[in-house]
């Protein structure tokens, strides 16, 4: 007996969803396989969710309540610190796949949403939990939302006008790079008057109350605060009067680009935009949505060009790390997605059909070889004889032997307190350690309240969030167990005390090779020398000890 109905079909979009839930069960079951440890700033984040606020040191306030939703839900293990970041990528893919389908067509968007999940620093974001994560989540539903405003045909403007104002300030909360973003709007209702035409003064006004609302904890935290946020993400500019121009780091910071986005499809970008501003762009894909491809294409390049001409401008007078663009991800994908799409398709069958068949190959061959970096990434991960095994030791060692070391010290403090030491503090010359020992020391802390952990405080001012909340003081320096992991600041350490015992060393192991040396010894009665302005040393009898 045979049925007269066929099964329903699956639509691409459905397939695209279930994708996106496949690969995001993959990554968050090896959360809970992996046998990296917690990176230190991973640590920090944690140790921020421990005690909810609107601001921290270095960070708006997003990254540490999703990790506090997260350990409320299972638990403080790495699993559950981390599980939001495969989460947030997957939301920001889905979020791609319905704008690349409003924008273009559904293929677009599919394929955007491929790109995004496949990105390399996608694929190592996924695995750790960072501000990347919530700021591309939240900058994804942005961009979604921001494409229904200018293509909803009167639909619900100021509704969606308010839908935007959350989403953005959502992306505020996670990262102050989410400012690209507006700085690309105003860019686009510029150079388009269809999208200034949208933004009537209610739907502006609606915008503008709801993002402030948003957002304005925050401001407060910070002018609470000394701005400290503000001050810390200046500083990071590292601008120095007397040398500014680097062209090595700029192209250091392209060339990383293609590592970061993927080769192919940042080079589409490059070609890509290129061809744009010749006029030559390739057609991208027909959609339902009026005022041409190229308006839309343009609309893309107002929110990705501006994180990569800043960061290469900044990377040009100082420097700049590979994500700092990365508020470019989003329309990237979109752009990249749009532009391969329409290389494919505009290319004549007949008479290049070889040309078109080999430029096919090679962009699907290139997306090809991402599955597999990612695939070897997520193998690489889950013992270290995998590790070893993809060559990935070296770009893995920041992620190990941080509990080991923490276990190091915690033991010698044990025999401290067997032999009746009255230990007062145990404290550490690197926010490193003190994060990883923070988080993997919790539950030895917590059962001697009357040690904690401190943060000597090298220079004259405080350079994290652990020197500002935790210094040592005297108070806590009457009898300390100090560990060290740079060995250039142990007579530093030495001069902050009346007395202190020999440094004794302890190599912990990283990997198969690698070694981290950690020194301890004691230090009794501390008395914080003044600091050199120039070189942060110590002034003692008047005199600066390097």
């Amino acid at each position: 007996m045979t049925s007269d109905t066929a099964a329903p079909r699956l639509s691409l979009t459905h397939i695209s969803l279930l994708a996106i839930a496949a690969l995001t069960v993959v990554r968050v079951a090896l959360l809970f396989t992996t046998y990296l440890d917690l990176y230190p700033d991973e640590a920090q984040y944690w140790l921020w969710s421990r005690e909810l606020d609107f601001g921290y040191y270095s960070k708006p306030p997003m990254i540490a309540w999703v990790i506090h939703l997260a350990t409320a839900i299972g638990g403080n293990g790495e699993g559950f610190v981390r599980l939001f970041a495969p989460l947030l990528h997957a939301g920001s893919a889905t979020a791609l796949l319905f704008a690349g389908t409003r924008l273009y067509n559904e293929k677009t968007g599919a394929l955007a949403a491929l790109i995004y999940s496949l990105m390399p620093g996608v694929v190592l974001s996924s695995g750790v939990i960072s501000t990347d994560a919530c700021l591309l989540f939240f900058l994804s539903l942005s961009l979604l939302v921001y494409v229904e405003f200018l293509h909803g045909r009167g639909k619900r403007p100021l509704f969606l006008a308010f839908l935007l104002g959350l989403t953005f300030g959502g992306a505020f909360l996670s990262k102050y790079a989410c400012l690209y973003f507006l700085l690309g709007a105003v860019i686009h209702a510029a150079f388009d008057p269809r999208a200034r035409s949208r933004w009537s003064w209610q739907a502006l006004l609606i915008w503008a109350l709801t993002f402030a609302c948003v957002i304005a904890p925050n401001i407060i935290w910070n002018a609470t605060h000394g701005f400290q946020t503000v001050a810390h993400t200046a500083d990071n500019a590292n601008w120095q009067a007397d040398s500014l121009f680097h062209p090595l780091s700029m192209l250091k910071f392209l060339s990383h680009q293609f590592g970061v986005f993927g080769p192919v499809p940042f080079g589409m970008l490059v070609i890509g935009l290129i061809a744009f501003s010749l006029n030559r762009a390739s057609v991208s894909p027909d959609t339902e949505l009026g005022g041409g491809s190229r308006n839309r294409d343009l609309m893309l390049i107002c929110f990705a060009l501006p994180p990569l001409v800043f960061v290469t401008i900044q990377a040009l007078l100082s420097r700049a790390h590979a994500n700092w663009a990365a508020s470019s991800y989003v329309p990237g994908s979109l752009l990249a997605a749009t532009w391969l799409y329409g290389v494919i398709t505009s290319l004549p069958y007949r008479r290049k059909g070889v040309l078109k068949t080999a430029i096919a190959v090679a962009l699907w061959a290139g997306l090809a070889f991402q599955v597999a970096v990612a695939g070897v990434f997520m193998y690489g991960i889950t013992s270290p004889e995998a590790t070893q095994a993809m060559g990935m030791a070296s770009g893995m060692k920041r992620a190990r032997g941080w509990e080991a070391a923490t276990q190091t010290v915690l033991a010698e403090a044990e025999v401290a307190l067997a032999r009746g030491e009255p230990l007062s503090a145990i404290a550490v010359d690197d926010r490193f350690l003190y994060n990883s020992m923070a988080y993997y020391g919790r539950d030895w802390f917590k059962a001697h309240p009357d040690i904690p952990l401190k943060n000597w405080v090298r220079e004259i001012n405080p350079h994290s969030h652990s020197e500002t909340h935790m210094p040592l003081t005297a108070e806590t320096g009457r009898h300390v167990l100090l560990a060290n992991l740079t060995e250039r600041f142990v007579i530093d350490m030495r001069q902050d005390f009346k007395r202190t015992s020999e440094p004794r060393l302890v190599q912990v192991p990283i990997d198969h090779k690698r070694l981290r040396d950690v020194r301890l010894f004691y230090g009794y009665d501390f008395a914080r020398a003044p600091r050199d302005p120039a070189t942060g040393h110590p002034i003692v009898d008047g005199k600066v000890h390097e």
